[in-house]
């Protein structure tokens, strides 16, 4: 019986590494997946960096309508939350809850009106200057192997 067990461990550690490779394999996939995403939203060349945020967020007569559906997601939005102001974002699929965070971390831009935060325009500003003092929860939470603080970078 030992014999046996020590004949089948190699083949159950290829079969584990071999598992590894693909889970690695697919998450590679997603990587460049991502990667390949052509950018939407450009910087224009005046575009400053934002200054440390104190938080106030304002939607002033937002709509929006994605490229590809000539649809209006949102119309006419007006929204203040000030910093520290706890606000959820609820209703039913497809209101535009989403399109809301992503017009705020600048995935796309208004197709009207404006976004501002402390009483800046966001597409005055980099977008790497807005992303970098912002963190966004997704409901559908990803995780990777490791630390609680790896996940969170």
């Amino acid at each position: 019986m030992l014999y046996i067990d020590r004949f089948f461990d190699p083949i159950r550690d290829l079969s584990r590494r071999f598992d590894s490779l693909q889970s690695t394999m697919t998450a590679g996939e997603r990587i460049f997946a991502l990667l390949d995403t052509p950018v939407e939203v450009q910087d224009p060349p005046n575009a400053g960096e934002l200054p440390v945020i104190k938080g106030d967020v304002t939607f002033e007569n937002v709509s929006f309508h994605y490229s590809d559906d000539p649809k209006t997601v949102l119309e006419i939005i007006d929204l203040s939350i000030s910093a520290g102001e706890t606000v959820a974002l609820v209703g039913e699929t497809g209101a535009g809850k989403t399109t809301i965070v992503k017009l705020l971390a600048r995935f796309n831009d208004p197709t009207a009106g404006r976004v501002l935060v402390d009483g800046r325009d966001l597409r005055m500003v980099t977008q790497q200057s807005l992303r970098q003092q912002m963190g966004i929860v997704l409901q559908d939470p990803f995780l990777f192997n490791g630390t609680v603080k790896e996940n969170i970078r």
